[in-house]
């Protein structure tokens, strides 16, 4: 850092010592080749330290401002990271528990396990977004979060079948006519409001090597069994809905990240989608990026 202004509200009286190394000019203190300089804001509190300038390395200024308007306060952030961060309330001294918002966008793919032999539910495509609240209760390293995310999945049903629901509420894929029904396409639609449980551990003090463990609770609002096909050349477009799927699931979760790659996640559920003797014994996998 070959120079740095600091534009001061009120006129900064230097000592002997000082004025030999800084230039004041008006209501402007110029320091050249500063060492360090460390910014703390805490509410409505701001102190900026300088240590070590110019031909003297035991240069010392401190100072305390009032902000009585934070929204003064202007921050750069570098990279995505640092943007997904939004402090709510504490410091960053590391050992002051903290809280803090983030937001969340995942997009990933997966299938549907357990499926009877020879049909298949892949690929299955997934996306979400949202929020947490993330507590720092012993410092930066270790993280508890949790929040809200709206999360919306589709699985491709392969082997010329469709999920179809009989008149007791069962459902089970069935088969198309295939001399008189053609360019058949069938889908597992699901809407889900989704509550992460997370604990999360960097293992550096950049906080660039992450682990995070939890579960994934899924309140599944609204799944639909969706066909397509043509008959006589004319299109056919059916939607099935109340397919008896279970309100609530839950998908263990891991998250890792590392330098250079983007965060890494994995799901799996071991409650089957559908209720008992309601549809088959399938379970939920998926695995993609998140960020």
């Amino acid at each position: 850092m070959k120079k740095l202004f600091l534009f001061l509200a009120v006129l900064i009286a230097g000592s002997a010592s000082q004025t030999a190394l800084a230039t004041e000019i008006g209501d402007t203190l110029v320091l050249e080749k500063v060492d360090k300089v460390r910014i703390e804001t805490r509410d409505t509190v701001q102190r900026i330290v300088i240590n070590g300038v110019k031909d003297d390395p035991y240069f010392h200024y401190s100072q305390r401002i009032s902000i009585p308007d934070t929204s003064a306060v202007r921050r750069k952030m570098p990279n995505l990271k640092d943007f997904n961060k939004v402090v709510i309330k504490g410091n960053d001294d590391g050992k002051t528990p903290k809280v803090e918002g983030s937001a969340h966008l995942y997009v990933g793919m997966g299938t549907m396990t357990g499926a009877p032999d020879g049909y298949s539910l892949w690929p299955a495509f997934e996306f979400g977004v949202g929020g947490t609240a993330d507590w720092h209760p012993f410092g930066k390293k270790n993280v508890w979060s949790t929040g809200l995310l709206l999360g919306f999945r589709t699985c491709h049903v392969k082997s010329n079948r469709y999920l179809a629901k009989d008149d007791m509420g069962v459902v089970s894929f069935v088969p198309y006519d295939a001399a008189t029904q053609k360019k058949t396409h069938s889908s597992l639609s699901i809407f889900s409001l989704q509550v992460p449980l997370l604990y999360t551990h960097y293992f550096d003090a950049k906080c660039k090597w992450m682990l995070s463990v939890g579960a994934l609770v899924n309140f599944n609002v609204s799944t639909r069994a969706n066909r397509y096909y043509t008959f006589n050349d004319e299109e056919y477009d059916v939607s099935t809905s109340g397919l008896g799927q279970r309100p609530v699931t839950i998908e263990p979760t891991v998250i890792f990240d590392a330098p250079y790659i983007p965060p890494l996640y994995c799901r799996y559920s071991p409650m089957t989608f559908f209720k008992d003797g309601r549809g088959p014994k399938m379970h939920q996998l998926s695995f993609g990026i998140c960020f």
